[in-house]
C-alpha cells in the first residue's frame, strides 16, 4: 500500500504524544499553577464557567472559587474596565470556543459525581479539557500529513512527522501544555492549508464557509494571527503568471470569496460583540500596558536568547528556516507560504514580552504547518546525496534529543532548561544532573569546583565587633541580620592585595529562618571590584538557591580577578524585597589558583 512509512510515522507519533500526555507529565493531576486550567491557559477558558456555570461575565463575583484553585497569582485573568467598572477578560475568546464541547462535557461529569464539586475547575473539567485539547492536537498531525502526502514523499513526510511530534516543542504544547492556544491553533492551519487546497481543486460555497470560518475562529483566538486570510488568498500563486491565473480564479469565484470573508468577520465579531456587553465599547485593548515595538522587533532575544530562545531551545526549526531560502526558488505556493511565514514571525518577535513567559518560543508552534513545506524541501534535498544525508542526519536525531532533554527537565526539575546564562546553558545543555557549583552559573559568569593551590586569606570578619545597624548581636558574638525592614547590609570593603592569584572565593555562614522560593526576591549575595569609584566587575549570587528552612550553611561565591585594573572590592548582602530573614556570619575572602 502506498504511503506506509508515513502512516507508520504516525502512529509513533501518537504513540509518544500519549505517553507524554497520560504517563509522562498529566496536566490533569496536577494543582495549583501546574493543573491544565492554569496561568494563561485559565484566562482563555475562564468564559465558560463565568457564563454557564456562574452566569456573571462583567462582575465575576466568582473569584473566591478561582483563588481557591489558585491558577496563578491572583485574578489576573481579567481587569476592571475603567469607564464601565466591569470586569473585562484579558485573552480573547477563541480558545473558549474551542474548549466549550469539552467543558460542557466536564460539567455533566462533575454534576453527576459526588466527589467533584460543578464549579468548572474541578478534576472533571481539568481532565476533560486536558483530554480534549490532546484530541485536537492528534488531530492536527493527521491534516498535516495528508497536506504534505499531495506535494512530498511518502519518507520525507514520515521524518518531517517524527520531526515535528518527538523533536520539536510541538510535543509539549500537544501533550503536556495543551491548554495553550497553540496546538488548537496549529490543528487550525493544519485544516485550513487541507480545506484550501480542495477549494482550489473544486471550489463550493460550503468550503468557503469552513475556510472564512476557521480564519475567523483564528482571530478570534489570537487577534494577530488573522493573518491566517493569506493563506487561502494567496494560495496556487508562486510567480507573475500564477498570480493572473488567481485572479481569474476569485472573479470566477467572487461570491464564494465574499462569503468566506463574510463568515469570518461573523466568527471574528464575537469578541467585539462580548466587549461591548461588558464595557459598552466596541474595542478593547485588553492587554493594557503590554503592546508591540513594530519598529524593533525583538529578533534575536526572541529566537536565541538564553532566557528563553525559540531557535536555543527548539533548534530542529533551523531546518525549515534553511528550507525557506530553498524554498525561494523550488517551492510550490510561495507567496502564501514565504509572505505567511516572514510577517507571523516579524509580528511575533515585535510583541513586548518577547519571552512569552519563559516557554521556548511557544508563539511559533501554531506556524509549523506552514513551516512544513520548506522543511519537507529540505528533507527531499537531503535525501538526494550521500553526503548531505551525512550531515542532515546526525544533526537532525541530535536535536530530537535535545527536544527530549527540554520537555522532561522542563516538568521534572532536574536540569533548568529556561531562564539561564550563556555559562550554564553551555554547561548542562544535553546532560540530566545538575549540582550546586552549576547552579551558581544560573547568576555568576563564574563558578569553580576543581581543587585549589596557594590559597591566601585576605580578608575575615566575625561580627563580633562590628557597629553596623543590621547586626545581631548574642552571647556567641554577632550576625548580620537581613529582613523585611532591613533589606540592604552595610558593604564591606577589602583591598587589593599586594599578591592576589587567578581566583577570588569570598564565603559566609548563612542561617536561612524561612526559605524565599521566588527567584527575584531571593537574598543576593554580592561581590563587585571597583577602580577608585568605577564599577570594573559585578558578581553576585541568589543565597535562598542552596539553603532551606532552618538550615545553616556555608556558602561561597567565586570570582576570576578581573583584567581591568581595580584597587578595591567590596561585599554587600541584599534581601531583594523579601520579606524572610536571613542571618549571616563569618565572612571570610580568600585568593587561590587553580590545582
Amino acid at each position: 500500500m502506498p504511503n506506509n512509512i508515513s502512516k507508520a510515522a504516525l502512529v509513533i507519533c501518537y504513540l509518544v504524544m500519549t505517553y507524554t500526555a497520560f504517563f509522562f507529565y498529566p496536566k490533569w493531576e496536577q494543582s495549583g499553577t501546574e493543573a491544565t486550567i492554569s496561568w494563561d491557559a485559565s484566562g482563555y477558558y475562564m468564559y465558560l464557567p463565568a457564563i454557564f456555570i456562574y452566569k456573571d461575565i462583567k462582575y465575576c463575583n466568582f473569584q473566591d472559587v478561582v483563588k481557591r484553585y489558585n491558577p496563578g497569582p491572583g485574578f489576573q485573568q481579567a481587569f476592571i474596565h475603567e469607564a464601565s467598572g466591569n470586569y473585562v477578560m484579558k485573552y480573547s475568546a477563541g480558545q473558549a470556543v474551542v474548549m466549550a464541547p469539552f467543558f460542557f462535557a466536564g460539567h455533566l461529569w462533575a454534576k453527576a459525581s459526588a466527589n467533584y464539586p460543578a464549579d468548572g475547575f474541578s478534576y472533571p473539567y481539568q481532565f476533560s479539557i486536558g483530554f480534549g485539547m490532546f484530541l485536537y492536537a492528534l488531530a492536527g498531525l493527521f491534516f498535516l500529513r495528508k497536506v504534505l502526502l499531495e506535494y512530498f514523499r511518502d519518507s520525507s513526510v514520515a521524518i518531517l512527522l517524527i520531526g515535528y511530534a518527538v523533536g520539536s516543542n510541538y510535543l509539549n504544547y500537544s501533550s503536556v501544555d495543551q491548554a495553550m492556544t497553540h496546538s488548537s491553533l496549529f490543528t487550525i492551519y493544519a485544516l485550513l492549508i487541507y480545506l484550501t487546497i480542495k477549494f482550489h481543486k473544486a471550489p463550493t460555497y460550503w468550503l468557503a464557509i469552513i475556510i472564512g470560518s476557521l480564519c475567523g475562529l483564528s482571530a478570534l483566538i489570537r487577534p494577530t494571527d488573522v493573518i491566517a486570510v493569506l493563506i487561502p488568498i494567496c494560495w496556487n500563486v508562486s510567480n507573475m503568471k500564477d498570480a493572473r491565473s488567481k485572479i481569474l480564479f476569485v472573479k470566477h469565484n467572487a461570491l464564494k470569496f465574499l462569503l468566506l470573508f463574510i463568515f469570518m468577520g461573523v466568527i471574528g465579531a464575537i469578541q467585539l460583540v462580548y466587549w461591548k456587553y461588558v464595557s459598552g465599547d466596541w474595542i478593547v485593548y485588553s492587554y493594557q500596558e503590554q503592546g508591540f515595538s513594530w519598529l524593533h522587533p525583538h529578533i534575536y532575544n526572541y529566537t536565541l536568547s538564553y532566557k528563553c530562545g525559540w531557535l536555543r531551545y527548539c533548534p530542529i526549526m533551523f531546518f525549515p528556516l534553511i528550507g525557506l531560502w530553498l524554498y525561494a526558488k523550488n517551492g510550490v505556493h510561495k507567496l502564501a507560504i514565504i509572505l505567511f511565514t516572514l510577517l507571523n514571525f516579524y509580528i511575533v518577535t515585535a510583541w513586548d514580552i518577547w519571552d512569552y513567559g519563559g516557554t521556548a518560543g511557544r508563539a511559533m508552534v501554531q506556524a509549523y504547518p506552514v513551516l512544513a513545506f520548506p522543511f519537507a524541501l529540505l528533507i527531499e534535498i537531503a535525501n538526494k546525496k550521500k553526503w548531505l544525508m551525512g550531515l542532515f542526519y546526525p544533526v537532525f536525531i541530535l536535536f530530537i534529543y535535545i527536544n527530549i532533554w527540554w520537555t522532561w527537565n522542563a516538568h521534572k526539575a532536574g536540569v533548568q532548561v529556561m531562564d539561564v546564562t550563556r555559562q550554564y546553558y553551555w554547561k548542562k545543555i544535553g546532560r540530566w544532573s545538575v549540582n550546586e557549583s552549576d547552579i551558581k552559573l544560573l547568576d555568576n559568569k563564574y563558578s569553580y569546583e576543581g581543587g585549589i593551590k596557594k590559597f591566601v586569606t585576605i580578608y575575615s570578619n566575625n561580627f563580633d565587633t562590628d557597629s553596623s545597624v543590621n547586626l545581631e548581636k548574642s552571647n556567641n558574638g554577632g550576625r548580620i541580620k537581613i529582613d523585611k525592614e532591613l533589606q540592604y547590609s552595610q558593604q564591606y570593603f577589602v583591598r587589593k592585595p599586594f599578591t592576589v592569584n587567578k581566583w577570588i572565593r569570598v564565603s559566609a555562614d548563612f542561617y536561612c529562618v524561612n526559605k524565599e522560593w521566588e527567584v527575584w526576591r531571593m537574598a543576593q549575595f554580592m561581590v563587585k571590584f571597583y577602580k577608585d569609584e568605577q564599577d570594573v566587575q559585578s558578581n553576585f549570587i541568589r543565597v535562598n538557591r542552596f539553603i532551606g528552612d532552618l538550615e545553616t550553611k556555608k556558602i561561597f561565591i567565586d570570582a576570576i580577578v578581573p583584567t581591568k585594573d581595580w584597587n578595591r572590592m567590596s561585599i554587600q548582602f541584599w534581601n531583594a524585597e523579601s520579606d524572610k530573614e536571613l542571618l549571616i556570619d563569618n565572612l571570610e575572602v580568600i585568593t587561590f589558583e587553580e590545582q
